[in-house]
């Protein structure tokens, strides 16, 4: 473990160098349009692209989410993650250039569902992003005071309120160009700093008999149920509820060109799978190392930091301190500005200038942090509190996304298709433990699968007879997804300054 005073000197730097960076940014552009803020539409280049995309996706989550699952469950479990975290971007691949065609001015998920479906159905999916961000916000800053904590037995309010604080300070000033500004930093640091650290990891594991002890354990084994199980349950919750992530759709309009979107995807994909199963194996290591047994909380939630702790040398902890701090940063401020942004992009349709769009935006990013700060301070599992995001973005993703090809699929279809995916699935869901159920048993045990297996099969079965019946019954109140085009436009006239 690093010193407690020299980690809070670490942390304070680290935050004081990116709160400079983000705010002189933000004040050389403090005279950017709303279209910047929000958008910052056909900028990016594919570099770039790769570079925000990935920095969004990966927060200091990715040093303990999957360790705690490969602890768990195992390494089927890992594939499930890489192939969930992978996903995310294919995901785009397909609904971002459907999006850019039927609605080329747009902003935002909840600006496609406002003129979509309708003003109620528009007011649902906009709470329940503002949820799932929450949840993800909350999600990251109890991963970075654990990781924080792991390393410098630190107090968790004091990471949670420094973090949380300097990226507030810089996002809701800067908006997305800013958030783009310092995930290119980010991102060329990090990224080399994980593969050495990675690299090192394996050698001074491999000296060890963690590998033999954990694969008597069953943790490399293909035979594990458990893990098929939770696997699967990865790859849903991942993809469905990074479906409702602003940022992932603020990029879709940011890159340069369809072109430069569809490289940009795929190497993030390309990053995605390598990066979230290296970080998962820390879990393996560490129940074969001894450092934690499976389920064994709180330890488990960090089992890489525990592993850290038994083999690591002193400056591998501090650069997992650096990493841990910049990719909490990173993640955070896309998030927060995803959640700033549509605010602005929603309110511009109701009239309202844009001094007060840029400030009830800054105003909601505040609103949202807070609470996710107060939360992150009491150290829960970080793939709990995102497994709750998860099972929402589960019953929402396909009754919502059909509706970008679809013109039978009606706003009410989208609520109860949802809402009754979200009722049974929330049935089947597990305490914190991940094993015990809330309410209802599921068949073998497996309640992660269940409760996620029913929200993603019910809402989407919903869908298809919803889409049916409207067809056989109501052909002439198709949509036109010429309405589209016609209803969105343009907030203000966008900047033309480079970065």
């Amino acid at each position: 473990m690093l010193d407690t005073s020299f980690g809070v000197i670490t942390l304070i730097v680290v935050c004081g160098l990116f709160l400079v960076l983000g705010v002189a940014y933000s004040w050389k552009r403090r005279g950017q349009s709303v279209e910047d803020y929000t958008v910052s539409r056909n900028h990016a280049p594919v570099n770039v692209g790769i570079a925000t995309i990935v920095a969004s996706m990966f927060g200091t989550w990715v040093l303990l989410s999957p360790g705690e699952s490969g602890a768990n469950f195992g390494i089927i479990s890992l594939v499930g993650y890489a192939i969930g975290m992978a996903g995310i971007p294919v995901l785009y691949m397909f609904v971002g250039p459907r999006i850019r065609q039927v609605m080329p001015n747009g902003h935002t998920l909840t600006e496609y569902v406002r003129y979509r479906f309708g003003m109620v159905p528009f007011v649902t999916i906009l709470l329940s992003i503002i949820f799932i961000m929450g949840i993800f916000i909350t999600a990251e800053l109890t991963a970075i005071t654990a990781a924080v904590s792991n390393l410098t037995d630190s107090p968790l309010w004091a990471t949670a309120v420094a973090v949380g604080l300097v990226v507030i300070a810089y996002t809701a000033y800067g908006g997305l160009r800013t958030s783009i500004f310092t995930d290119r930093i980010q991102f060329w640091i990090l990224i080399p700093v994980l593969l050495l650290l990675v690299v090192v990891a394996a050698v001074l594991v491999g000296r060890t008999d963690a590998w033999s002890s954990a694969s008597d354990a069953g943790l490399l084994s293909a035979n594990n149920s458990g893990s098929y199980f939770f696997g699967i349950v990865l790859i849903i919750g991942i993809v469905a509820s990074n479906a409702f992530h602003p940022g992932m759709w603020q990029r879709v309009y940011t890159v340069q060109d369809q072109r430069a979107l569809n490289r940009s995807l795929w190497g993030a994909v390309a990053i995605a799978i390598p990066l979230t199963f290296l970080m998962g194996m820390s879990g393996i290591a560490a129940v074969g190392n001894g450092s934690v047994e499976p389920f064994g909380y709180p330890g488990v939630a960090a089992a890489l930091f525990a592993l850290a702790a038994d083999v690591f040398h002193v400056w591998m902890l501090f650069l997992m301190l650096i990493c841990a701090l910049m990719l909490a940063m990173s993640t955070l401020d896309t998030l927060m500005n995803g959640i700033a942004s549509g605010i602005a992009a929603d309110l511009a349709g109701f009239g309202i200038q844009r001094r007060s769009l840029m400030n009830l935006a800054r105003g909601v990013t505040v609103i949202v942090a807070i609470p996710a700060i107060i939360v992150a301070s009491q150290g829960h599992s970080v793939l709990y509190v995102f497994l709750i995001a998860d099972l929402l973005g589960a019953a929402l993703v396909t009754p919502v996304l059909v509706g970008l090809y679809s013109r039978n699929m009606p706003g009410w279809g989208v609520l109860i298709a949802g809402g009754v995916g979200i009722i049974i699935g929330a049935l089947y869901y597990p305490k914190p433990d991940l094993l015990t159920p809330w309410a209802l048993t599921a068949p073998n045990g497996e309640q992660m699968f269940w409760a996620f297996g029913s929200a993603l099969v019910i809402s989407s079965l919903l869908t298809i007879a919803i889409i049916l019946v409207r067809r056989a019954t109501s052909a002439d109140q198709q949509f036109d997804f010429g309405a589209l085009d016609s209803s969105v436009s343009l907030i203000d006239d966008p900047s033309m300054a480079d970065d």
